[in-house]
């Protein structure tokens, strides 16, 4: 019996989700069940190790089980999610879904995932690389450990994952394509966000000159690109303390929005002169969704030295989502989730898409329009110094002695 004889018919595309359980990762998995494809979910060793305890000799929900959720339960599932759970996307798909264990920083990891859904479902047709998590805080206020583990999940962890479906979609010849979702921190930076900017930035180069290597394969290549805010919101975040600047502790302070004549640029000044301008806004939105009052996580147990700042106190220095309902997190990817859908598998998908219209939204944070700002900016200062840089041309640069017959002596 061949691999492809135990896939249900009609099954469409075969997608691999590295993070099934992820907002967005989940929100595409559903909606590729419901078109008649398959999916491989991916996720972590401790939601598969859930998942397993969940079911009846540890076995994927079965087709017959999935014709039963497609009725009136199977709608009350799908619209009220109430986790975003591989057993919700297992239970709508029946023997559509597989469930793996993931951990795309092990490329052996990587390599038996894709095994399991080759022997499953004889090939994969989309790769959807969504793992990711952002370390946020001014440069000062991270570490070399984070600045490593930032690269290794979303960097290191990418090329893993890309390595290995290349590999098995250039041998089995049909070609296939890859997803990447990165942010709009791959095309501009972000105060507070600069090692997520450099990964994001990583990921776009490999990805761009991996296009041209695997072209001639039949594979494509599209990095998806959600609003930072998108992002932030529906991936784990680390806030670490804030640091003392010149000797001063990190204090609190209360923001008042003047819709007046009122003269305070001089205090707007002051805060700016920082090694964390610009920052504060969007450290003070994430220790908004982060943490609940009175939630308990005052004092978190996981938490080595003790906390410096009252801003920083209800963090543990640990990785977690937003408290965000899960419901409240689909929205939020839901536009993301749209684009990947109208592009998935297409015969000449984008290299690169934006998601959001022309606004750039009150922060600036999201939108085509960022992006054409960008690069506006970008012509702009090559005009500027277009001179200077002309100048230093290897032509023009290169000085060479004369003889006294005028002839150039040898260098």
């Amino acid at each position: 019996m061949s691999p492809m004889s135990s896939t249900p018919a009609g099954t469409g595309k075969i997608w691999l989700i590295t993070s099934a359980t992820s907002p967005l990762g989940f929100s595409i998995a559903r909606q590729a069940l419901r078109n008649g494809d398959s999916i491989v979910a991916g996720c972590s060793a401790e939601d598969y190790a859930a998942w397993r305890d969940s079911q009846n000799g540890g076995q994927n929900a079965t087709v017959d089980n999935a014709r039963k959720g497609q009725g009136s339960r199977g709608d009350v599932v799908a619209e009220e999610i109430k986790s975003l759970d591989v057993g919700i996307l297992s239970r709508l798909g029946g023997s559509a879904c597989l469930v793996v264990s993931l951990n795309t920083k092990n490329l052996t990891s990587c390599q038996a995932a894709l095994a399991h859904a080759i022997s499953t479902f004889g090939r994969v047709d989309i790769l959807l690389s969504c793992t990711s998590h952002t370390y946020y805080g001014a440069i000062e206020e991270t570490c070399e450990w984070q600045a490593r583990e930032q690269f290794e999940v979303s960097y290191f962890g990418t090329v893993n994952i890309v390595k290995t479906i290349v590999k098995d979609m250039r041998e089995r010849g049909t070609g296939g394509h890859i997803i990447c979702l990165t942010s709009l921190a791959a095309q501009t930076g972000t105060p507070g966000l600069s090692l997520l900017t450099a990964a994001h930035h990583a990921v776009e180069g490999f990805t761009e000159a991996l296009a041209f290597e695997i072209a001639p394969f039949n594979i494509k290549l599209t990095n998806v690109e959600p609003s930072i805010m998108t992002y932030l919101l529906t991936n784990p975040v680390h806030l670490p303390p804030e640091v003392p600047i010149d000797g001063q502790e990190a204090v609190k302070v209360d923001r008042v929005v003047s819709h007046g004549d009122d003269d305070d640029d001089e205090d707007d000044d002051d805060e700016h002169l920082t090694p964390r301008m610009g920052a504060g806004n969007v450290r003070r939105l994430l220790e908004t969704v982060t943490t609940k009052p009175d939630s308990g996580l005052n004092t978190p147990k996981d938490v080595g030295d003790p906390m410096s700042s009252d801003i920083a106190a209800p963090f543990a220095r640990v990785l977690r989502y937003p408290n965000l309902t899960p419901n409240a997190q689909l929205a939020l990817v839901a536009e993301t989730t749209k684009v990947i859908m109208a592009v998935a598998g297409k015969d000449n998908p984008p290299g690169r898409i934006i998601v959001g219209g022309e606004d750039g939204g009150e922060d600036g944070e999201g939108g085509v329009q960022s992006v054409k700002e960008r690069m506006k900016a970008v012509s702009e200062e090559l005009e500027e110094f277009l001179e200077c840089a002309m100048s230093v041309d290897v032509p023009n640069a290169v000085v060479t002695e004369q003889g006294e017959d005028g002839a150039p002596l040898p260098i």
